[in-house]
C-alpha cells in the first residue's frame, strides 16, 4: 500500500489522489499540486499573462503577493502590478476605475494582513461579473479558502465557482506538512506544467506532503464552520476585556486581530517569560499596530482550541493584558 502512494515528480500516487479529491471538492475540472504557494501563483499569473498578451495584474497592496514574496511578481515574473484598495478588500468600483488592460485580477480570501477580512459576497460576485464581461481571468488566492467558505456560509465549490482559478494551501488550516494546489479548467491546468518546471516546482516525490494534505481534507476541512463560530464567540468575549481592541468586531473567518497596549518587544518578552514559567503560549507574533503605542497579535482558531473554553481563553488574554 505504501508503494501505491509514491508519485514520480508529482505524477501518480498520493499526489494524483490529492489533485482529484481537491478539484472535486472545489468543483473544478482539474487541479495541479505545487510544493509552494508562491510558485503556484507565479505560474498562474505567468500563464494568464501569456494567454492574454498583457503583463498587468491587479492585486491588493496588503496581499501576501505584495507584502511577503520579495516583489516576486515584478522581480521574478516581470509582471506589472496594479494595486487596488488600502485597508479593506477592494471593491468592484475600484476595479471599474482601472483604465489599463489586465491579464488577471487576484482576490485574496481572506485578506490576512487587513484582519482576515472578506469582501461582502455581493461585492465579490460583482467583481466576478465585471471580469467575465471583459474576459479577464479572476484568480482567488485562497490559502485559507476553506476558512473563507465557512465564513461566508458557503460550500467550497460555491465559493470557487465565482473565480476562474483558485489556489488553496494544505498546511495552514488543514495542518498538512506543506504544499498547495491550483484548481481550474483542464486546459489551463495543462498550461501550468511548463511554468512549474521553469520555477523548479517538481520534487522527485511529494507523497508525504500529499498524504498529510489528504488527512487534513478529511479531518479538518469539515470542522471549519465550527472554528469560525468559536472565533466569533471568543471575539465577542474579548470585546468586554479592558484595553483590548478586537478587529474586526465580528470575525469574517476563524481568525482575527487583537490590538494590545504596549510595544511589541516588551509584550513579546513578557509572553516568553510567562510561557517559560509553564503558564501558556497565547500568541505567535507581536507586530506593530497602526496606532502609536499599540501592538497587533493574531488569533487563529483550529483544533488546538479544543482544549480551551471560550471563557478560559478570554480570561487568559485578559490576565496577560492586565499584568503587562
Amino acid at each position: 500500500a505504501a508503494c501505491d502512494a509514491v508519485d514520480e515528480y508529482g505524477a501518480g500516487g498520493a499526489v494524483a489522489q490529492l489533485e482529484q479529491a481537491t478539484a472535486a471538492r472545489l468543483g473544478k475540472p482539474a487541479g495541479l499540486f505545487f510544493i509552494k504557494g508562491v510558485t503556484a501563483q507565479l505560474c498562474v499569473l505567468q500563464a494568464y499573462a501569456d494567454a492574454q498578451g498583457c503583463r498587468n495584474v491587479a492585486i491588493h497592496p496588503l496581499s501576501h503577493m505584495d507584502m511577503d514574496e520579495a516583489a516576486a511578481l515584478e522581480r521574478a515574473a516581470g509582471l506589472h502590478v496594479i494595486r487596488l484598495g488600502r485597508h479593506t478588500p477592494f471593491s468592484a468600483a475600484a476595479l471599474r476605475a482601472v483604465t489599463e488592460p489586465l491579464a488577471a485580477v487576484v482576490v485574496e480570501l481572506p485578506l490576512r494582513r487587513a484582519g482576515f477580512l472578506l469582501p461582502p459576497l455581493d461585492e465579490l460576485r460583482a467583481i466576478s461579473a465585471w471580469c467575465r464581461e471583459r474576459a479577464i481571468p479572476l484568480h482567488f488566492d485562497g490559502a485559507r479558502l476553506w476558512e473563507a467558505a465557512a465564513g461566508y456560509g458557503l460550500a467550497e465549490a460555491e465559493l470557487a465557482a465565482i473565480a476562474d482559478s483558485v489556489y488553496v494551501s494544505y498546511y495552514k488550516g488543514l495542518g498538512g506538512l506543506g504544499g498547495a494546489l491550483v484548481a481550474a479548467s483542464a486546459d489551463f491546468i495543462e498550461s501550468l506544467g511548463v511554468w512549474k518546471s521553469r520555477y523548479g516546482g517538481n520534487l522527485v516525490t511529494a507523497w508525504p506532503y500529499a498524504i498529510s494534505a489528504l488527512d487534513g481534507l478529511e479531518r479538518l476541512a469539515p470542522r471549519m464552520g465550527e472554528f469560525v463560530e468559536r472565533a466569533r464567540m471568543l471575539a465577542a468575549a474579548l470585546a468586554a476585556v479592558p484595553q483590548v481592541l478586537v478587529h474586526p468586531g465580528r470575525p469574517h473567518t476563524n481568525a482575527f486581530q487583537l490590538w494590545l497596549p504596549g510595544r511589541p518587544e516588551v509584550l513579546a518578552a513578557r509572553h516568553r517569560t510567562m510561557a517559560g514559567a509553564g503558564e501558556w503560549w497565547l500568541f505567535d507574533v507581536f507586530a506593530e499596530a497602526p496606532l502609536d503605542g499599540w501592538t497587533m497579535v493574531e488569533i487563529q482558531i483550529g483544533p488546538a482550541s479544543d482544549r480551551w473554553s471560550v471563557e478560559q481563553a478570554a480570561q487568559a488574554i485578559g490576565r496577560f493584558v492586565a499584568d503587562a
